[in-house]
């Protein structure tokens, strides 16, 4: 679908002077200015999600060993739902100190102590396989999987739609100017300038948020998430020179 907006400023010579500068003594240039935009909508075709497994322990080394058997445990699960090496990374580890609280009646000298530690390690998945979405939150989280955020839909090759909606938007713009010069009975000379005014694309809302999906990962089915379309949009700004027609 496309949506367009046209703005226009027609200079014919002996009715309006034109804005372009003047060329060495030479009379202005009359001109005819045109937009054209273009909104394209594409089913999304790549997933993005992360997936992390969060342990606790009062023994560092404990609370690592529990992560990793854990997170080992998520990765055979993902595996087993269809996905490779090459579309689970590592996304973020750390390992940080758990302090106690200051008492409202701390001492002066009061400092504060471990009590703990966590121990975080995450996964980032990128992956085609969208009609997965569902069956791998599901899989994770069974798997040992407490933490499920980012979820996210977007297009695995984002310049080809981008160049399609800067295609259409020129295709547009010069539509138009036909349009109008045939209309004031003028004539397109030729092109002085063409810019891109903007171009890109935005990414669909999951339908579902991720904290509502971890809870309903625990049920029979798989939670439904529907991927939705990416948003692809692009203007351009179109100078032409124009003379009256003969």
């Amino acid at each position: 679908m496309n949506a367009l907006a046209l703005a226009f400023v027609i200079a014919v010579s002996g009715l309006a002077q034109s804005t372009q500068p003047d060329r060495g003594g030479e009379p202005p240039v009359p001109t005819l200015t045109v937009r054209g935009e273009a909104i394209l909508y594409r089913p999304a075709d790549q997933l993005r999600l992360s997936i992390g497994v969060v342990t606790e322990s009062v023994d560092a080394t404990e609370a690592l060993r529990a992560n990793s058997r854990r997170m080992q445990d998520c990765v055979k699960a993902l595996t087993k739902v269809g996905l490779t090496k090459q579309e689970c990374k590592t996304g973020r580890f750390s390992i940080q100190p758990q302090y106690a609280r200051r008492p409202r009646d701390a001492n002066a000298d009061w400092t504060p102590r471990i009590i703990g530690y966590r121990v975080t390690n995450t996964l980032s998945i990128r992956t085609r396989q969208i009609d997965l979405a569902g069956e791998i939150i599901q899989a994770a989280n069974e798997a040992g999987a407490n933490s499920i955020d980012s979820i996210g839909f977007d297009l695995a090759n984002p310049r080809t739609h981008r160049a399609e909606a800067i295609a259409s938007a020129t295709e547009n713009a010069r539509s138009d100017a036909g349009v109008l010069a045939e209309a004031s009975e003028v004539r397109l000379v030729r092109i002085l300038s063409i810019n891109l005014d903007q171009a890109g694309w935005r990414p669909p809302v999951p339908m579902m948020q991720a904290g509502r999906a971890v809870a309903m990962a625990e049920a029979v089915a798989p939670p439904p998430i529907e991927p939705g379309e990416v948003t692809v949009e692009a203007s351009v700004t179109i100078v032409y020179e124009i003379a009256p027609r003969s």
